[in-house]
């Protein structure tokens, strides 16, 4: 009885170690996190010495997720001189908003005959949602701005397609969705509810309805867009 229980606590132990992260992928994690959230703001200048400080880790892993971060579009490792945190560039900003607005218009496309249903209760849930989001005094940006990302990512999975969400999710990560704000302000506000207004309410109707609506809300998040 106790070799069995031994091998079994071996066996355990095996499974723990294989689903854990490696350190590469803890460091990543963290240090995305850090960039998304701006405890690492666009435009500052880090290093690997101080991040390994940071994170309570040998510099070879955070070296090898700074290197990822770079290939991804989030850092520049500049040789002497340090990380330094990218801004987004215009065409960069416009280019991941098209493929945003790209992946909900192919995922209601093809669903658009078969799911008609569940177009109409994602729309009228959405409404509901965003009424009561709206009617608050002052606007809650940070709601808002969740709601948005919560909006597109239900159109998109209606697909069931796993590398359209990871699609999304990264272009989202990428554009720093929940620090941007500016379409929620004045003088867009007005503006921006009447569009998602107009976005929620198409879902349910005729395809090129929500083509349209889906147009109209991309053009003023390319407009908006620090």
């Amino acid at each position: 009885m106790i070799i069995i229980l031994d091998v079994r606590m071996i066996q355990v132990g095996r499974n723990v170690r294989m689903s854990m992260p490696s350190l590469r992928q803890q460091a990543y994690d963290r240090i995305l996190a850090m960039i998304e959230n701006a405890e690492l703001p666009r435009g500052a200048v880090s290093s690997e010495v101080a991040l390994a400080q940071k994170l309570d880790m040998s510099r070879t892993p955070v070296r090898a997720a700074l290197q990822q971060l770079e290939l991804e579009g989030y850092v520049r490792i500049v040789s002497k001189h340090g990380v330094l945190i990218l801004d987004l560039s215009s065409q960069r900003v416009g280019d991941l908003l098209e493929i945003i607005a790209s992946l909900a218009m192919f995922s209601v496309s093809v669903v658009h005959a078969s799911k008609a249903n569940e177009l109409k209760d994602i729309s009228t849930g959405m409404m509901e949602r965003f009424q009561s989001l709206k009617s608050a005094i002052p606007l809650d940006c940070s709601a808002l701005i969740a709601f948005e990302y919560d909006l597109i990512k239900n159109l998109i999975s209606l697909c069931s397609n796993n590398e359209m969400s990871k699609s999304y999710q990264n272009s989202a990560s990428r554009l720093f969705w929940n620090q941007n704000d500016r379409r929620w302000l004045a003088p867009y506000s007005y503006q921006t509810i009447e569009q998602v207004e107009n976005l929620i309410r198409s879902i349910g109707l005729e395809f090129e309805t929500y083509r349209h609506a889906l147009f109209e809300y991309l053009r003023t998040l390319k407009m908006t867009w620090k």
